[in-house]
């Protein structure tokens, strides 16, 4: 039986997303999944794990135009001094962990669905042996800050290949780039009838219907969106709402007045988000690297707010250049497009028609297919003295420091 290690970070719900979506695939082809969170499991300071996992939140709800800029300053970090990006000190403490949880599960393929542990076994592998395959995905239509610090992996996945250049010039090689898409779910890839997956949600056949799903309600909010589009009073429209864990949200919107020309299903935590997506006509959602991967996959038309953080901007950039998405600027905006997509069916067509040319679906299953070819083997080694691990990835990147500016 193959091994699979999968590392996670907690940091917003797609990057565990991308981990369970490989983990499931990996273990219908019968392999054995172990997923590691590494922040949860291995980080003791509260603080780092706040930046990553709720720091984010933070500032593209309050400081976006400042976090906007340093993700696109920290884009063009020279990719020969990845020795001293601002992603390494915060990691010092845990290498050990790390090196430890690989050497006792002893995988044969690795799978991270975030650069934090592509970035620990890229600088593992100069001083220690770290024989299994790793892959990771990109999780953007748009390349993150840091992969620059992260081409000691074997293969990271990328949206197409327009990206190849990008990630050259980042410091990987041409074979280790997969052109394939990024990791989902594989039941996003399954186009379910829209009639059935109506009549199990309890909705009408032919009415217009929009998916709204705010992450919660960063950003912009479900409240704020349903209570939009409760202004529209000239066509009949249905209206599905998935408030994640946010209960707030959802009781905020249990308790609006419903027009009587619009039919309102309103979820908390929703585990059925790709029936849903098969539903509805469009979303209006957020446009993180996973959403709009699940939306594309789906043949399902995103609606996309103006105020978003920069990878988020890029990936709304490429749907709109490839006519695959509408975005709207204010209440009005929203308003206006809703009655547009809802009373000129041909305007939706040309987004499905756009959207069927450059969707990725099963990538996932691929991947796995292509991971568990790989047999990893970790022969007889001196134990490692774990308790020097750290010190000694600290003092490597010190000595490439010095090396680099003689």
């Amino acid at each position: 039986m193959k091994k699979v290690l999968v590392f996670t970070i907690t940091a917003g719900n797609g990057h565990n997303s991308a981990a369970n979506a490989v983990k499931e695939e990996c273990q219908k082809l019968g392999a054995e999944v172990k997923v590691v969170d590494l922040l949860n499991e291995f980080c003791d300071s509260k603080l780092f794990k706040w930046i990553q996992a709720d720091g984010y939140a933070f500032v593209c709800n309050h400081l976006n135009s400042i976090y906007s800029w340093f993700f696109r300053h920290l884009q063009k970090t020279d990719p020969e001094k990845f020795y001293k990006s601002s992603v390494q000190p915060g990691l010092f403490k845990f290498y050990d962990k790390l090196l430890r949880c690989i050497n006792e599960f002893q995988p044969d393929v690795i799978y991270c669905s975030h650069f934090l542990p592509c970035v620990m076994i890229s600088n593992l592998r100069k001083l220690y042996p770290v024989p299994a395959k790793t892959y990771s995905f990109v999780f953007d239509y748009a390349v993150c800050p840091f992969w620059e610090a992260a081409t000691g992996i074997d293969y990271v996945l990328t949206p197409n290949e327009t990206y190849e250049d990008y990630m050259i010039g980042r410091g990987f090689k041409k074979e280790q780039i997969l052109p394939w898409g990024l990791t989902v779910n594989q039941k996003f890839s399954q186009v379910l009838d829209k009639s059935a997956a109506r009549k199990e949600l309890g909705l009408q056949d032919d009415i217009f219907t929009i998916f709204v799903m705010f992450g919660g309600g960063f950003w912009s909010g479900n409240y704020k969106i349903v209570k939009g589009l409760f202004k529209i009073k000239d066509i009949p429209l249905q209206i599905v709402v998935a408030n994640g864990k946010n209960e707030k949200e959802k009781k905020k919107i249990d308790k609006l007045k419903v027009p009587q020309n619009i039919k309102l299903v309103n979820f908390g935590f929703a585990r059925n988000v790709d029936v849903i997506m098969s539903a509805s006509d469009i979303i209006v959602g957020k446009a993180g690297g996973v959403s709009v991967t699940e939306a594309l996959n789906k043949k399902l038309p995103m609606v996309c707010c103006k105020k978003l953080p920069e990878q988020e901007r890029v990936n709304v950039e490429m749907l709109l250049k490839e006519n695959a998405a509408r975005q709207y600027g204010n209440k009005k905006q929203l308003m206006a497009i809703v009655k547009e997509l809802a009373q000129e069916p041909e305007k939706r067509q040309e987004l499905l028609k756009n959207i069927e040319r450059i969707r990725r679906p099963y990538t996932t299953q691929k991947l796995a297919e292509e991971m568990l070819k790989n047999e990893a083997k970790y022969g007889q080694k001196d134990e490692v003295d774990y308790c020097s691990v750290n010190k000694n990835i600290k003092k490597m990147l010190k000595r490439y420091g010095k090396e680099h500016k003689a």
